[in-house]
């Protein structure tokens, strides 16, 4: 005989809330509900309620769809789509549906579309009959008996929305005005981790679009390929403000400022630690600079020649033999200028 001394009740959600948010018919297509699912998702994120990952099931987006010809108030008969996982799922799904409501009318079978739930087909890309829904009793539209009213009084909500955080849309709203373009003010708000981020940097007075072109440009391509969010960095907001300051006071050169960029990404540590450890301040005694463009010069005499027989871009080659030299250091500027006025001096 068997003995279970266990139970057989499944206490994985136990205690786990479910939040149900139902909008109105506002939506025209695929596109806008699907963006419009994505801002919930980033505004549980904010709120820090749910992780909002549609993966793993925190987030799903039921929809409903219903058609009407052009002039007519009433919208036609709802069809539901259940368990979209997806936001490119809630896109496809709903203007697929659209399509096939309209075409049924079109031909003059739209007594065919009935109130019904159907299913998203990844494969094939169509919708299909889940089960038939015959009236308003089949969804089940009465007050539940064991659970009682929640009521909410006004001071209630109102002390919750005094403690609420910067929501996405003001967060969008409030980087439009740093002259960000939109595509930097999208990508920053989207993450709240990212947002916030960015403004702990800014705190520390580092220019807003120099801050957006690093998170967007090299933090940005080191996180994907390392397959890290940006809380895993080990940069952190201070440093990276440090080494923006370093680059525009002309301590260091852009280049190098690249360079020890991803050492401090993956193992953390400071700028002015490193900059002192690899010896990396930049050059800028315009002496020691004349110096080594003399030396390049006397070098390349062949290449100096066709230079000042009219093959100007060879000034790249002239510049890129320098900086070799000084191991990077030389300041750029400062080079260029002393360069041309040795390239262009006659000789």
């Amino acid at each position: 005989m068997l003995v279970f001394h266990g139970s057989m009740v499944d206490l994985n959600r136990a205690g786990v809330p479910l939040l149900e948010i139902v909008s109105e018919p506002d939506m025209r297509n695929g596109m806008e509900a699907a963006e419009y699912a994505a801002e919930l998702q980033r505004l549980v994120r904010y709120l820090g309620v749910s992780n909002g990952n549609m993966q793993e099931g925190s987030l799903r987006c039921d929809v409903n769809v219903s058609i009407r010809p052009v002039g007519q108030e009433k919208f036609g008969t709802k069809v539901e789509i259940k368990n979209l996982n997806s936001f490119s799922s809630v896109n496809r799904a709903i203007d697929f549906e659209i399509s096939r409501q309209v075409l049924l009318h079109s031909q003059g079978q739209g007594d065919q579309i009935v109130q019904e739930t159907r299913l998203w087909e990844e494969g094939s890309q169509e919708t299909f009959t889940m089960r038939k829904k015959e009236g308003l009793a089949d969804y089940r539209y009465f007050p539940e008996p064991d659970l009682p009213e929640v009521i909410l009084t006004k001071e209630y909500v109102n002390g919750i929305r005094n403690t609420l955080p910067e929501l996405p849309e003001s967060k969008r709203r409030r980087y439009e005005k740093m002259d960000l373009s939109m595509q930097d003010v999208l990508y920053l708000a989207n993450d709240i981790n990212v947002a916030d981020y960015f403004d702990v940097t800014i705190a520390r007075g580092a220019d807003a679009k120099l801050v957006a072109n690093w998170i967007m440009g090299d933090i940005a391509a080191y996180m994907k390929n390392e397959k890290l969010s940006i809380s895993d960095v080990k940069l952190t907001p201070d440093e990276l403000a440090e080494l923006i300051a370093s680059i525009k006071s002309g301590t260091i050169s852009g280049k190098i400022g690249k360079e020890i960029l991803f050492e401090l990404l993956a193992k953390g540590g400071t700028v002015k630690g490193l900059i002192e450890e690899k010896d990396l301040v930049q050059m800028v005694d315009p002496v020691e600079i004349g110096k080594m463009v003399d030396k390049v010069l006397c070098d390349n005499p062949r290449q100096l020649e066709q230079y000042r027989g009219g093959k100007t871009k060879l000034q790249g080659f002239f510049t890129g033999q320098v900086m070799k030299i000084s191991k990077g250091k030389a300041n750029p500027g400062l080079l260029n200028k002393i360069l041309l006025e040795k390239l262009n001096a006659k000789s």
